[in-house]
């Protein structure tokens, strides 16, 4: 099977990671760092295309889309370069008869990303934000390993889960934040009144409680998210965050603000619901139980590092895709 991927602005490598045979196309670059892109390049030992004309059925059996849907709908996400690609992928499309063309929809709100493709010959939409309580068509499955920025989220569960030993070691009793406070109010997108889209709010009620220590280099945020017992993962724009992988692969306990995301896990598999938490109350009443129960501790832990390494890894990333590419052959 040859594949094609065409990420419309660079934003994410982590299919190029999964799927090293296949080949990689760029429209244009826009908001990374091109030192970080090409430091990951030459890690992985590849580069871009952007000669778009190369991408058809005579050269490709699938093709990968990666693309933020919500930035071509009209208002104050639209992006005029987005739109433009948008129509150059379906001038592709169009003219051309692949086996597969999946799209990967790695925008931060849970909207139906079918809404907005019109009649865009897609066969499977893998979508960041998938929202457990929605109902979307079955073409639509929960992606959220795959988002926007100077490093993919596959990129970081490939290169910086620490080693075993390090991720029980006995940590410093603390519970980890530093980043930016966002405000936010207007995610129309999200009803349920239990999610609060204000990280200030929420950050306002328990800083007692926090080690913030402000500003920090990236090698200098592992190493002291990793010397803490416990990291906060409060809610974005978007689900999920970059800070939740940072927090899974450091060996630190996530204590997560509650979403409505859906995890692609199987037979039942969660992370530890005595770590999510829908208030300030739910919040100390947590810290609480955990502080003062070293056993639940453990077994809290230990669940996040099974699923990290059951998940969280290039092969069963990869293996996801290709048996809902293989459920689309058989229908």
């Amino acid at each position: 099977m040859k594949i094609a991927i065409l990420d419309s602005v660079n934003q994410d490598i982590g299919l190029k990671i999964l799927f090293p045979e296949a080949d990689y196309f760029i429209h244009n670059s826009q908001d990374i760092t091109i030192d970080d892109r090409y430091n990951s390049y030459n890690y992985y030992n590849f580069t871009s295309d952007t000669d778009l004309s190369k991408i058809n059925d005579s050269n490709y059996d699938c093709l990968f889309i990666i693309i933020a849907l919500y930035n071509i709908v009209p208002g104050p996400h639209f992006t005029e370069n987005i739109k433009n690609i948008f129509e150059k992928i379906r001038i592709i499309t169009d003219n051309n008869n692949f086996k597969t063309v999946a799209l990967f929809d790695n925008f931060d709100f849970d909207y139906d990303p079918t809404l907005y493709i019109d009649d865009l010959k897609i066969d499977l939409i893998f979508k960041r934000n998938y929202n457990k309580n929605k109902k979307y068509k079955e073409n639509v499955v929960p992606f959220p390993f795959i988002m926007f920025g100077n490093k993919s989220l596959i990129e970081k569960c490939d290169r910086e889960l620490v080693d075993n030993e390090t991720y029980f070691k006995k940590k410093q009793e603390r519970i980890f934040f530093t980043g930016c406070l966002t405000s936010e109010h207007h995610y129309d997108y999200d009803k349920d009144p239990n999610v609060i889209r204000d990280r200030k709010y929420i950050y306002d009620k328990i800083h007692g409680s926090i080690y913030n220590p402000g500003f920090l280099y990236y090698e200098q945020f592992k190493n002291e998210i990793s010397n803490s017992k416990y990291a906060l993962d409060l809610l974005g724009a978007g689900d999920p965050n970059k800070r939740t992988f940072e927090i899974l692969m450091s060996g630190s306990l996530m204590i997560s603000q509650y979403s409505n995301l859906l995890w692609p896990f199987e037979n039942g598999d969660s992370f530890s619901q005595e770590t999510i938490f829908k208030n300030e109350h739910e919040f100390f009443q947590i810290m609480d139980n955990l502080n003062n129960d070293d056993e639940l501790y453990s077994k809290c832990l230990y669940n996040q590092y099974e699923i990290v390494k059951k998940y969280f890894n290039k092969e069963w990333l990869r293996n996801y895709i290709l048996t809902h590419i293989r459920i689309q052959y058989t229908e």
